[in-house]
């Protein structure tokens, strides 16, 4: 039987609030388009690296933030991470409509790092209220909060043009939600392992990757962003007409009952056979969506895609964090330092997609993603039929 440990809501909704403000590092990614057309020609290319420099920090600062974790404390850390989100949305506005392009790579810079000490932090923070075999199944529905509000971003940037005539409203917008989220969990008293005046060194933190299961585990987390970044990226490009956009939209809707449907699934059946299935189709659909010309079939296979891809997050990081429970900081350094794995997707797919001159090669990429996630997640439901 599964141990049905009554779970404290109001421990619990301030941590997933905290799942939430990780979306909002997203933004910067839909809204650099509208950034760019404030620019002249000369300065498009530069424009075009703003997203970078959210998926740089956590390729820098990840295993960092995560040692010093185990002296600031898992609470204490997302707090700072709060603080640094407050103050990158708050940067370019308080800047004013034609402020220079360096101060959205001063805000999106520290939107970047606080966003990395947020999702260092909140991860962890909640397996401190969540039993261990009910970790995946909670991770679920943190990426429910998170999906969320990346679902919103599109609809609240259209509305607020249509109402001001700007996107620039979003940035205060995101910044009071962030002290909302920030007050709540400082006032929330969360029970925390003891702080250790010891500080792991990164030597240290990437000397978890000798255990196969955390090494499997982080490797598949790189493949998930990887591959998830690049649908984003190509799925506007799978159709030719102007509604392709739809494409994204129904990716993450169906992203969202994905979670709920996991966060179900996984409290009754095993998070690893689970991925496997899932992985097992969304590798067939990848295979068809570089041959598949259809509108209606391109829809549907990528809203499965998006159905299929909602808890490898969730099932990956609880399979790493039980494996070494005991360094669950260190591990949270790692698997939030996965997430710069995103950062080469666009580049490869459109560097497949220029030699092809066809959208729908980029697919290899998310092929090999899938099929890596596939073979790791078979791997590790034998290691955990071996015990």
């Amino acid at each position: 039987m599964t141990n049905r440990t009554p779970i404290s809501a109001r421990l619990l909704c301030p941590v997933l609030a905290g799942f939430f403000i990780m979306g909002f590092c997203d933004l910067v990614a839909p809204i650099t388009g509208r950034i760019a057309a404030d620019f002249p020609p000369e300065e498009q290319t530069a424009v075009s690296f703003l997203p970078t420099m959210v998926f740089l920090w956590f390729l820098v600062l990840s295993t960092p933030v995560a040692a010093l974790m185990n002296r600031w404390g898992r609470k204490a850390t997302a707090l700072a991470g709060y603080a640094l989100t407050f103050a990158g949305l708050m940067i370019p506005w308080a800047a004013g409509a034609a402020c220079l392009l360096r101060w959205y790579f001063v805000g999106f810079g520290l939107l970047g790092i606080g966003n990395t000490f947020v999702q260092v932090a909140v991860n962890p923070l909640l397996a401190t209220i969540v039993p261990g075999e009910r970790m995946t199944s909670y991770l679920t529905v943190g990426q429910i909060f998170r999906n969320t509000s990346l679902l919103l971003l599109a609809p609240l940037v259209t509305a607020l043009v249509a109402w001001t005539g700007s996107w620039r409203l979003l940035l205060p917008i995101y910044a009071g939600l962030t002290v909302v989220g920030g007050v709540w969990l400082q006032l929330t008293a969360i029970p925390e392992p003891p702080r250790s005046e010891r500080t792991a060194g990164l030597a240290e933190c990437f000397r978890l990757l000798k255990n196969r299961r955390v090494l499997l585990s982080a490797l598949g987390m790189a493949c998930f962003i990887a591959g998830d970044v690049a649908i984003g990226y190509l799925s506007v490009r799978l159709i030719d007409n102007p509604s392709s956009i739809l494409t994204t939209t129904g990716f993450y809707a169906c992203r969202i009952v994905g979670t709920l449907v996991g966060a179900w699934v996984l409290v009754r059946f095993s998070d690893v056979k689970y991925l496997a299935w899932n992985m097992a189709v969304g590798l067939v659909l990848a295979v068809a969506l570089i041959f598949v010309r259809n509108e209606a079939a391109i829809y549907a296979a990528v809203g499965v895609l998006g159905f299929v891809m909602a808890c490898v997050f969730a099932t990956f990081y609880a399979v790493a964090t039980k494996a070494v429970p005991e360094r669950a900081n260190e591990v949270a350094g790692l698997m939030i330092l996965a997430i710069a794995a995103g950062a080469v997707s666009g580049p490869v797919c459109g560097a497949v997609i220029r030699v092809t001159g066809n959208p729908h090669a980029g697919m290899i990429f998310v092929t090999v993603c899938l099929a890596y996630m596939l073979w790791a997640a078979i791997r590790l439901g034998r290691d955990k039929n071996e015990k």
